[in-house]
């Protein structure tokens, strides 16, 4: 492909740009490019900062009738912006079936996976997802019980009982019953990737990239129109990001796109990369709100668009620092920013929360109010050694497997 010189060097020239304001890591070869954990939680303080802005400002009822400015956007624009990140749940629900395959593959390179072996998984992955929202959930539950006893969900009698007991271990979305706060349906669907896993990486090693197909139907038991906006759940409409996160965990597709070079001038080929990729990006998210694709195809553009940005934020903004630092602690966080964000705004202090006057101003009180509660949780866990314990208690339950495993082999 020929070019001139003076257009090679206005690529030149807008690529310096680039590479000073990322960092200056963006050299092709500068290093050996691999999606670590620090990347992992830079992508996920985007998500956990997209959840926060979603449930704040996505629809005017979540405004408690405050008349807060979104300046220079318009009402009705920003709306259909912020309602545009509710793709960080298909974020999370990626990077959980990404780096559950990664840890899969990390002991099992050929991700082999017996009975005693998934038994074990899902034991472990069980017990440290729950372990981690207990603390939260006490706290939350606990307050509102003793302060705001009439926002208390539960029921009476041995409804209560069951209905606490089912939002507790995760089961409310599965079950339809009531939870101390919406937000929560998404830990019955972390528990529903964690089921899965092993039998999808099984299909996987079995099938190849035809293990996604039962995933691209699985719905339809559910709603025979599954593919609409207008029929899907919560718990069917990310599905496709669990084979979708075993696939590009497996063959390291994240790190092969963002090492991949365009062309060979490697000034062209970054800035004609970056262009691309965002106009793409652009157009993923225009489409997601199309009616036509809304009523056809909302199903596989709900798994679509989260995963490339995934892909996104890793290939442009996990480079670039002190923006990357502020993503990663965010990301860090973000576990339990999930479990109590929605609280502050919903439940706590809905009214002062949106009489802020902007929905800058009240986006910065939630995401400092949010970490707030996160550090009194983190604090209180190691007062009490709580994930020390948690690691205590995964050892004996695994360690009783074991035991009845041996035994019934021993009488078989």
């Amino acid at each position: 492909m020929f070019i001139s010189n003076k257009y090679v060097k206005i690529l030149k020239v807008c690529h310096e740009i680039f590479v000073v304001i990322s960092g200056g890591i963006y050299l092709e070869g500068a290093v050996a490019w691999s999606f670590r954990k620090k990347d992992t939680s830079i992508v996920k303080g985007v998500a956990v900062l997209f959840l926060i802005a979603y449930h704040c400002f996505s629809q005017e009822f979540r405004l408690n009738g405050h008349d807060l400015s979104f300046y220079p956007l318009s009402r009705s624009t920003a709306f259909d912006v912020f309602e545009s990140m509710n793709i960080c749940v298909g974020m999370f629900a990626f990077l959980s079936s990404y780096g559950l395959t990664k840890t899969i593959k990390y002991k099992n390179p050929t991700l082999d996976m017996n009975a005693k072996g998934s038994t074990q998984f899902i034991t472990k992955r069980l017990i440290s997802l729950l372990g981690s929202f207990f603390i939260p959930y006490v706290l939350c539950t606990a307050s509102t019980f003793i302060f705001l006893p009439e926002r208390v969900p539960y029921g009476k009698g041995v409804e209560k009982i069951f209905n606490l007991a089912a939002d507790m271990f995760g089961l409310g979305g599965f079950l339809g019953t009531p939870m101390m706060i919406g937000t929560w349906w998404y830990m019955s669907f972390a528990v529903l990737i964690i089921l899965l896993m092993p039998v999808s990486v099984d299909m996987y090693k079995r099938y190849g990239l035809v293990s996604a197909v039962p995933y691209a139907v699985l719905p339809i038991l559910f709603s025979t129109k599954f593919n609409s906006a207008e029929h899907l759940t919560n718990m069917t409409r990310w599905l496709l990001t669990i084979p979708a996160g075993i696939i590009f965990a497996d063959c390291d597709l994240l790190v092969k796109l963002k090492s991949r070079k365009t062309m060979k001038n490697k000034y062209v080929g970054k800035v004609l990369k970056l262009f691309v990729l965002t106009a793409l990006l652009l157009f993923l998210l225009w489409l997601r709100r199309n009616d036509y694709v809304e009523k056809r195809f909302y199903y596989f553009i709900s798994s679509i668009v989260p995963i490339f940005m995934v892909y996104y934020i890793y290939e442009y903004v996990t480079d670039m620092p002190v923006l990357n630092a502020v993503l990663e602690f965010f990301g860090k966080h973000s576990s339990n920013i999930f479990y109590m964000h929605t609280f502050i705004r919903g439940v706590w202090f809905p009214d002062f929360t949106y009489s802020l006057g902007h929905a800058a101003v009240t986006f910065l009180f939630m995401a400092a109010g949010s970490l707030v509660l996160s550090f009194a949780v983190e604090g209180l866990k190691k007062l009490i050694k709580w994930d020390a314990a948690v690691k205590r208690f995964i050892e004996f339950v695994l360690k009783r497997q074991q035991k009845l495993f041996f035994e019934n082999n021993a009488v078989s």
